[in-house]
């Protein structure tokens, strides 16, 4: 799952800087995507759109969580996602579960979110499950912990149970998504003979796989460590931002781009997020609005994870943002989060570099 890319060792401060440029410019080749991306779209969509005609946006809102599901082992054949996703799908229930039921506290929050996140990369990597790796698992922890958590606190101060509740319904949506297409003959057969070619699963760890849980491990802790005196509101978006650079692969280079990427991107699409907000959709709007964002984000992100950000930056914080009092200031909230998040995963990479100049 990690991705080898070249070191530093040798090479000039300018030549890298130029590579790291280009690569962040760079859009690159991508198999079809569109089947994967219209069913995340469709279990996000589906759901908030059929709490929306039932006056509860916000559970809908909620539900979509449990819509990420659609976005795991999308290179495998459908019965292999079959038998594994209700696996990764009681992972994403009890990530939720697990920051609902510690946030009346910032401390066990913070637990809960090491925990999570912890775990998470041990087991994707162990599985090699692939993309989105430990991303979502940790965002529905902090969605949780944001829920659950007292309005003292900045939370929505909703019931703790509601919160795992909803996102297996999610789930559960997702999954009939994801399956349904075997309904069709022709796709019926032509995923069978793809599960005939299918890589039989296994757990362990590569050596690059295992320097990037070790380092998304110390980036959490650190993270955790430099946010918790902060009082954030939203200390789980700095951790989103150390996963999804750390977890990118072992390559210092690539590492860098993506920290690029990811704090460009961001910027973008915090600009999109206010458009959003001054258009204020409701209703079956907002569900449009969110499955399209959604779409969006799996065309692209194989080509440009920066490009993709732009779209689910926005995404994320329309769902993470229900229920708050005040969303003007979430835009500059979640920029100042990424920063601290980007600087966090390059003192990590920083680090790790040092120690092995010392060997």
């Amino acid at each position: 799952m990690a991705r080898r890319g070249p070191g530093l060792s040798g090479t000039r401060p300018s030549d890298l800087a130029r590579g790291v440029t280009a690569e962040f410019l760079t859009i690159r080749p991508s198999p079809v995507r569109w089947p994967l991306a219209a069913g995340g779209a469709l279990s996000m969509g589906i759901p908030l759109a059929g709490f929306t005609l039932l006056g509860r946006e916000d559970l809908g809102l909620m539900t979509s969580i449990g819509g990420f599901l659609a976005l795991y082992l999308g290179g495998r054949s459908r019965r292999d996602r079959a038998r594994a996703l209700p696996l990764l799908g009681i992972g994403l229930v009890a990530a939720s579960g697990l920051g609902a039921a510690a946030a009346p506290a910032r401390a066990s929050s913070a637990g809960a979110l090491f925990v999570v996140t912890t775990v998470a990369a041990l087991a994707v990597y162990g599985f090699s499950v692939g993309p989105p790796g430990a991303m979502f698992f940790v965002l529905a922890c902090g969605v949780g912990v944001h829920l659950a958590a007292p309005v003292a606190l900045g939370g929505v101060g909703r019931a703790a149970w509601l919160v795992p509740v909803m996102t297996g319904l999610g789930c559960v949506i997702a999954y009939a998504i994801v399956l349904a297409p075997l309904l069709l003959p022709r796709v019926w057969h032509q995923d069978r003979a793809a599960h005939e070619e299918r890589r039989p699963w296994s757990f362990g760890y590569h050596p690059a796989d295992g320097v990037v849980v070790v380092r998304v491990v110390a980036g959490t802790a650190l993270g955790l460590l430099v946010a918790m005196p902060l009082s954030l509101s939203h200390i789980y978006w700095v951790l989103l931002t150390v996963v999804a650079i750390l977890q990118g692969g072992v390559g210092r280079r690539i590492t860098a781009v993506r920290g690029l990427q990811r704090v460009v991107g961001t910027i973008v699409g915090l600009a999109v997020f206010s458009v959003i907000l001054r258009v204020d959709p409701h209703g079956l709007w907002l569900a449009v609005v969110v499955a399209a964002l959604q779409f969006g984000t799996e065309l692209v992100i194989t080509r440009n994870y920066g490009l993709a950000l732009v779209l689910v930056t926005p995404l994320a914080l329309t769902i993470s943002s229900q229920g708050t009092a005040s969303r003007e200031g979430l835009a500059l909230e979640r920029l100042g989060d990424t920063l601290l998040g980007a600087a966090c995963a390059a003192a990590v990479l920083a680090g790790g570099w040092l120690a092995r100049r010392r060997r």
